[in-house]
């Protein structure tokens, strides 16, 4: 049987839950940050490290067939606040990923200054192996198909994860390969509103703008740096890796500006237009087909030529470490929005500070999401009421003052912005750990 996420061997264990655990982005930078803040090199270790992990199989009953998932739930850090993290789906999910993920939220709460620490799930779903295991060609894939199936799998693990969700332990929200209504799964299991954001509308604490909150932060960081250097959106052009909820809504909403999107690369292949790509109409064929590939454009293009087309703003909204030292010294961009986790890769970090490729971190950049987030758990436990409008100016402000501390404590100690951000979101988790004799 192919290794997959419904077979029987135990070599699925073993993938999830590989060892020994590798130096990563996020380790690196905390490493250097630790040094500038005069921590030790124990207490360094100590915020890297996570305060949970736990490994779970799922027995998920669909049709005649039982499949089974492996998963892991990473619980990184709660000094500011309740773990918090989105549940993903994705072929090639594994421990040091999600521990890597649960780590990046922690510190991305905490630069912004919103009250979560950092949790996050994976769950390895091959969909060719679930195809074939239910008699099924996944050449011709059904997307309705594939979306039962995932439902079911995310409310068989809320059904799991049950009593730490009921106690505000752990709160989830959408991430790959989930969405609102994988949300309204979990939330069918606690029937409490708090215990999950990013829920559909129309259910109980649901957040008008949550869906658009993480491309509309892209969005304003993107504009942000065209302000500052004193630049007419209408005379921009960006480039996405990745048009799912966060590249398709930051490309809608820079498009309303004029921001020339001309190219778009995604699993399947790209394109590109000189001239500007219709985004409205990739959206609706994205939505229709699952892919850009295939919608009308002058080039088609894969995601190596995409990195190596001249625009002014990159904004890798997909997959993690698409940014190497190995490709770094042929971007063709002037500066990078990191829509995605960790898009650069440690190996690139120095190599784009050397070529002066100005780098928006995921940190701050796609923070709308954590932002809204905690808009709607604590309208959730109110049940007070917020406007789109009200949701969007809130991340726009946590994002812009953000990006403004992290500029200045760059100036003052000769580091990158990715650098200062981490240093910030280490010294505030640093100081709420020991106030609360966690250290």
């Amino acid at each position: 049987m192919p290794r997959n996420s419904v077979g029987p061997s135990t070599s699925l264990v073993e993938a999830v839950l590989h060892s020994p655990m590798p130096q990563t982005r996020s380790t690196v930078l905390m490493t250097r940050a630790g040094r500038r803040l005069g921590l030790s090199d124990a207490a360094v270790r100590e915020l890297a490290a996570p305060a949970e992990v736990r490994a779970f199989r799922l027995s998920v009953p669909i049709g005649h067939e039982v499949l089974i998932f492996w998963g892991v739930t990473a619980l990184h850090n709660m000094a500011m606040g309740p773990y918090k993290g989105g549940v993903r789906l994705a072929g090639d999910v594994d421990l040091h990923e999600t521990l890597e993920l649960a780590r990046l939220m922690t510190l991305k709460s905490a630069v912004v200054g919103v009250e979560f620490g950092g949790g996050k799930t994976g769950i390895r779903v091959e969909w060719p192996g679930v195809y074939e295991r239910c008699g099924r060609d996944y050449n011709v894939r059904d997307l309705e198909f594939e979306k039962d199936v995932s439902l079911a799998v995310v409310a068989r693990y809320a059904r799991r994860l049950r009593h730490i969700l009921l106690r505000h332990e752990y709160i989830p929200a959408p991430d790959m390969g989930t969405s609102p209504d994988h949300m309204a799964m979990i939330f069918n299991e606690t029937l409490d509103p708090a215990t999950v954001t990013g829920k559909p509308e129309g259910v109980q604490g649901w957040l008008p703008g949550r869906r658009e909150a993480t491309g509309w932060g892209v969005s304003q960081a993107v504009l942000r740096l065209f302000r500052q250097q004193r630049r007419d959106p209408a005379d921009c052009r960006v480039s996405l890796q990745g048009f799912g909820n966060v590249g398709s809504y930051a490309a809608g909403f820079l498009a309303q500006h004029g921001v020339r999107v001309v190219a778009v690369a995604d699993a399947f292949g790209g394109i590109y237009d000189p001239n500007g790509i219709d985004v409205d109409g990739l959206a609706q064929h994205v939505q229709t087909t699952g892919s850009v590939f295939g919608f009308p454009a002058p080039h088609v293009i894969d995601n190596q030529a995409l990195l190596e087309i001249d625009v002014d703003v990159f904004i890798p909204a997909a997959v993690a470490n698409c940014i190497t030292h190995d490709n770094a010294r042929k971007l063709g961009c002037k500066a990078i929005v990191e829509g995605a986790n960790m898009p650069v890769a440690a190996s690139a970090v120095d190599d784009l500070d050397e070529r002066g490729i100005r780098v928006i971190p995921d940190i701050i950049a796609n923070s709308g999401g954590v932002v809204a987030s905690m808009e709607e758990y604590s309208k959730s436990l109110s049940a007070a009421r917020i406007s789109r409008e009200g949701v969007f100016g809130i991340i726009t402000e946590r994002i812009e003052s953000a990006l403004a501390d992290a500029e200045q404590t760059a100036l003052e100690h000769g580091c990158s912005v990715v650098e200062a951000s981490i240093e910030i979101a280490m010294r505030r988790v640093y100081d709420a750990m020991v106030v609360r004799r966690f250290l």
